[in-house]
């Protein structure tokens, strides 16, 4: 529990210059990876949230927090970021540790109408916004927005990009840009984009380096959407491009992030039936996906990544009420629905489909929006020709853990190094991938748990990084 400022700022503070952060490390507190986040909003007044067990029967605690008007929120490190968008237009912490308490709020300024917030290693976060050009660079240990990169770039005529949904990975920033003509009802401009943004050298990437300024990646899609998931390994993110409402011209779009170019559609609107307004992807053969008819009825489908073929509705509607859904990495899929005077969470499995709640599980005002706790396999970014040369492996510290330690690396500067937890029996039970810092130096911290979440038993195990390895046991 947070009790002082110096507490306050350990917990919110990131790796010191000269370590690079490392997957094996990010976890939430034990309490918080077992709890899911509920945002609830009637949009007329200051949002709730609901707290609920991640496993059966998905008990809500109601109004552990009071949020702004129009909220959503990320996990980072232990603790929830909440921007309050519109109605707000500030930043707020949450510790789910500390009963939900609101251990920080601070202000991002007026007129921005912020989005979204992402963290790059060193800590520092960054925030867009919808209704200024701008990208905001934030210390949320201070509480204060300390520099402005200008989106001015890659605005259409009416001077604003509409930058909403990011995605932070490594020292690489992944911005969706609607471009939507605000003096035309928000019809999209043309083809929406996803900008690439260098958080260390604070400039943008050039998607289009035969051209003379820096290009963003163009999608196939327009009006991109909704948040954006990375796909196992890092190389690749998906999207939904929802293009314009009432028009099947859109579906779940993927960025190659080595070639910064779109690899097209996965699924198409056309072949979902609909508006695509969220989506999931499991694996390769099963995906979900929230689509709205020409009436804005919703209903949650099944479809295939690998064949982009429409499968089973989970659950329908005659109106528009589901508005999030949300993967927690294992077996469940868990759907917000608004239905008049039935609002609440429902439950599925995120294999089959079949939900396993009778009755939505009210949550107090509609819900609105489903945030997890995401389990980060990789959060540095791939170089696609990382740098050849030796790499050395210290040996864990503590060593015995109980269950958590760190690890230092020494190695090519800059380098890429994937990270990996075995068993004796060679079984491996955690990935990690990491980047080394200018001077060839990284540290891991590991918590004890697998690439589920799960804590892993008393034992010996192997620490394996490039051709380097070194032993760990832990005890209980």
């Amino acid at each position: 529990m947070i009790r002082t400022a110096r507490a306050l700022a350990s917990r919110l503070l990131m790796p010191v210059r000269g370590l690079a952060l490392v997957a094996l490390a990010a976890f939430p507190a034990t309490a918080a990876w077992d709890t899911g986040l509920v945002i609830c909003a009637d949009y007329t007044g200051p949002a709730s949230t609901g707290a609920f067990a991640r496993v059966p029967p998905w008990a809500v605690t109601r109004d552990v927090a009071t949020l702004g008007v129009d909220p959503v929120a990320r996990w980072h490190d232990g603790l929830v970021y909440v921007v309050n968008r519109a109605g707000g237009s500030n930043v707020q912490i949450l510790d789910p540790a500390d009963g939900w308490r609101t251990v920080r709020q601070f202000s991002l300024g007026g007129g921005r109408n912020p989005q979204d917030i992402a963290f790059a290693p060193d800590g520092t976060a960054w925030v867009s916004c919808y209704d200024a050009a701008l990208l905001l660079r934030v210390d949320v240990v201070a509480g204060t927005v300390t520099g402005t990169i200008s989106t001015a770039l890659f605005a259409d005529a009416d001077g604003l990009p509409e930058t909403g949904w990011m995605e932070a990975y490594g020292w690489r920033l992944y911005i969706t840009a609607q471009r939507l003509d605000r003096h035309d009802f928000y019809v999209p401009t043309g083809p929406g984009a996803l900008l690439v943004f260098d958080m260390a050298a604070q400039g943008w990437v050039d998607a289009v380096p035969a051209t003379p300024e820096p290009d963003p990646v163009w999608l196939t899609g327009g009006n991109p959407s909704g948040q954006p998931e990375l796909a196992p390994g890092g190389l690749r993110l998906r999207l939904g491009c929802l293009g314009f409402y009432g028009v099947v011209d859109g579906g779940v779009e993927e960025v190659d992030l080595v070639t910064l170019q779109s690899r097209g559609f996965l699924v198409t609107e056309a072949t979902l039936g609909g508006d695509l307004l969220d989506f999931t992807v499991v694996d390769g053969s099963h995906a979900w996906a929230i689509v709205g008819d020409a009436s804005f009825a919703t209903s949650v489908k099944a479809w295939r990544p690998d064949t982009g073929a429409v499968g089973a509705t989970a659950r329908a509607s005659d109106d528009y009420v589901f508005p999030d859904l949300a993967w927690d990495g294992g077996a469940w899929l868990y759907v917000a629905d608004r239905t008049a005077a039935a609002a609440g969470l429902r439950v599925f499995d995120a294999w089959t489909g079949s939900e396993q709640t009778g009755a939505a599980i009210a949550c107090g005002l509609p819900p609105a929006w489903i945030v997890l706790p995401r389990l980060p396999a990789l959060t540095a970014a791939p170089d696609p020709v990382p740098p050849a040369g030796p790499l050395r492996l210290a040996p864990p510290v503590p060593n015995p853990a109980n269950p958590g330690c760190e690890i230092a690396l020494q190695g090519p500067p800059q380098a890429v190094v994937a990270v990996t937890l075995h068993d004796l029996r060679g079984r491996r039970v955690r990935s990690a991938s990491a980047v080394l810092d200018r001077d060839g130096r990284g540290r891991c911290r590991f918590d004890g748990r697998d690439d589920a979440g799960r804590l892993v038993p008393a034992g010996r195990y192997v620490v394996r990084a490039g051709g380097a390895e070194t032993g760990l046991t832990i005890v209980r």
